[in-house]
């Protein structure tokens, strides 16, 4: 995902003024800009405070320290300083364009790109305003409108790396993945060390298979900021033999990602000694059964010592992986029998005596973590799924945990969804003891799509027509997982084809009395 564009005040300057020993508020202002731009945002955000108790109502100083704060990762509070800002003056376009950057971190893109409209009426020529209303409408699936603000952005700037990158970005999310490595390409040329364009570069050539140049420029996005993973301070694993030596693969995103690359822990373990991963506490059991794994932790109460690392999404480069030598194999996500029976249980129990023969059972999935910036894209509303719940003799099983879960009750009894009554929260071992249990999966690009194709369930996964690298360009099949299916949308935002389409291959498939391979039943 491209990063918007911010900036500092104008005339704001590094260099200390030559009268700031005259003006105490004017040296707390160079120091917070001097240290703004060497990346120390906390001690920026503490000099900017400084300088605003000495002048309350100077904008230039309000809107370094909203930068300072949103920079940090902090958008609820930089709006609030924002917005104390245009109380002050209600049509400053630096401003406008950074409340906007505030709202669309927030999520509330209409918002942000009113306040980009504004900061454009006021100065048209305005660079980071075209550019950020063309990112929010490109977020919102408005990608010609998109386009249309990207390339004014570009003409005010022709050899911005910046604006390059964008247009690239937008291209990409309408699947011209051709033009967009070519912009990718050109702003690399402005900027060779440009760490988001080598990463978004990455995703383009990952999506279309060119793992040789892809997973290469996938590394970058560990100098990309703010990066999610470990700190680890120990060596980064080339690939040698480590015998007598212990390695830590760390998990650095969503559980999806950890799910995803575990795979290769079994080629990491046959170089030599042992293996430890740090990963979240929601997949650790699992991943702790997984071949290969010596000992997984959470890090939060014991961090053992280790002597090399690497993230578990470097794997692929630190192998070379190519798409023939994917090692696809699968179950490699392990359940626990003792889980199983217990699921087991509770699932026959759920169901109740039946007159007729065992219903055949879809674990459905709707909903994504929220905090993931394509969540509206990947996640559907669960009313989407009433084409299958309808099919005669289906019944709809719950594996949605946490966000999304009110969707049931708001269902209003218009089909019935399954939910499994647990004493503890769930965690992904029990939802593998689960997914055993059934005939098929249906997911979003979400953790649990992972999950039944590592344990190599029979899983269809609905997908966006903004599709995320992993799915590559145009499959219905996946590499990474021979039990899967992919449903493309063919218009962005539209799911109802998608489910009808699925709804249409199920009912054949229960006609011709085909059930899969490994089913419950």
């Amino acid at each position: 995902m491209a990063g918007m564009q911010d900036g500092l005040a104008d005339g704001a300057d590094p260099a200390p003024d030559p009268v700031a020993h005259e003006d105490p508020a004017l040296g707390y202002r160079n120091q917070a800009i001097a240290l703004w731009l060497q990346g120390r945002f906390a001690e920026s955000e503490a000099a900017s405070r400084q300088a605003l108790e000495l002048r309350p109502d100077d904008l230039d100083g309000l809107n370094d320290l909203g930068l300072a704060i949103w920079r940090q990762g902090r958008p609820a509070e930089a709006e609030a300083v924002y917005r104390r800002a245009c109380a002050i003056q209600t049509d400053d376009y630096r401003i406008l364009t950074n409340l906007g950057l505030a709202l669309s971190d927030l999520n509330r893109k209409d918002e942000a790109a009113e306040c980009f409209r504004r900061a454009l009426r006021v100065r048209p020529d305005c660079f980071d305003a075209r550019m950020n209303l063309g990112i929010v409408l490109s977020d919102q699936g408005r990608f010609e409108d998109a386009v249309e603000w990207l390339l004014g952005a570009l003409e005010l700037r022709p050899h911005s790396a910046d604006a390059l990158q964008n247009v690239g970005m937008n291209l990409l999310r309408q699947g011209k993945w051709a033009e967009a490595i070519h912009y990718y390409e050109r702003a690399l040329e402005q900027r060779p060390d440009f760490p988001e364009v080598h990463r978004n570069l990455a995703y383009a050539l990952l999506c279309c298979g060119d793992f040789e140049r892809g997973w290469p420029e996938h590394e970058w996005r560990l100098k990309c900021r703010p990066h999610p993973g470990a700190r680890i301070n120990r060596t980064f694993w080339n690939g040698d033999d480590f015998r007598g030596r212990t390695i830590l693969l760390h998990a650095e995103q969503g559980y999806g990602d950890t799910l995803q690359f575990i795979r290769f822990a079994p080629m990491v373990k046959r170089r030599g000694g042992r293996v430890l991963v740090l990963c979240q506490t929601q997949v650790l059991r699992l991943i702790a059964r997984c071949p290969g794994v010596d000992l997984a932790f959470e890090g939060s109460s014991y961090v053992p010592d280790c002597d090399i690392h690497a993230p578990l999404m470097s794997l692929p480069a630190i192998f070379g992986t190519t798409l023939a030598t994917l090692p696809a194999s699968v179950p490699y996500l392990a359940v626990d029998p003792v889980l199983v029976e217990h699921w087991r249980t509770v699932l026959a129990e759920a169901l109740g005596p039946s007159p007729v023969a065992r219903p055949f059972l879809i674990g459905i999935a709707w909903q994504g973590s929220p905090a993931n910036r394509a969540d509206s894209w990947r996640s559907y509303p669960l009313a989407q799924l009433a084409p299958l719940a309808e099919l005669p003799g289906v019944r709809l099983v719950s594996l949605q945990v946490d966000q999304g879960v009110d969707q049931i009750a708001a269902l209003g009894g218009r089909f019935p969804v399954l939910e499994l009554p647990s004493r503890r929260p769930r965690d992904f071992l029990d939802t593998a003891a689960i997914v055993t249990q059934l005939d098929l999966v249906i997911s979003p690009c979400t953790a649990v799509a992972h999950l039944a194709g590592g344990l190599g369930a029979r899983v269809w996964v609905a997908l966006c027509s903004a599709a995320d690298w992993r799915w590559h360009v145009g499959r219905e099949d996946s590499p990474w997982y021979p039990t899967m299916r992919l449903f493309r949308q063919t218009t962005f935002g539209c799911w109802e084809d998608v489910f009808g389409r699925m709804a249409e291959t199920l009912k054949r498939e229960l006609a011709a009395g085909r059930l899969p391979a490994g089913s419950a039943a």
